[in-house]
């Protein structure tokens, strides 16, 4: 392993960190282990998805940090999304898809 990609996997855990102890903080949530661990978890997939998204945009090593701080906020926000369509599409699918066909 060289030492880029021991800076990147530092800076990935860093701001996934910091980004679930500031979603936590501003939650009505408990701060509680586990679910610091949780949010940490979710910052941490999606820094890592962001990062990917980076490299196919071919986005500046400047901008980076940004999107990928930004994105790591947001993750908790996004698989909350995320579920909420699952459990809206496994009630009723048909419902889902007609909305989808008709727009």
């Amino acid at each position: 392993m060289d030492f880029i990609n021991l800076k990147q996997i530092v800076q990935f855990v860093v701001i996934s960190m910091a980004a679930a102890a500031i979603q936590l903080y501003l939650s009505p949530h408990a701060f509680t282990f586990g679910r610091y661990f949780f949010n940490a978890l979710m910052a941490l997939l999606a820094a890592y998805l962001v990062s990917s998204f980076c490299d196919f945009w071919q986005v500046a090593e400047s901008a980076r940090p940004g999107f990928i701080g930004v994105g790591a906020y947001l993750a908790p926000h996004l698989f909350n999304g995320l579920n909420n369509f699952g459990h809206k599409f496994s009630k009723d699918p048909m419902n889902i898809i007609n909305k989808l066909r008709d727009k």
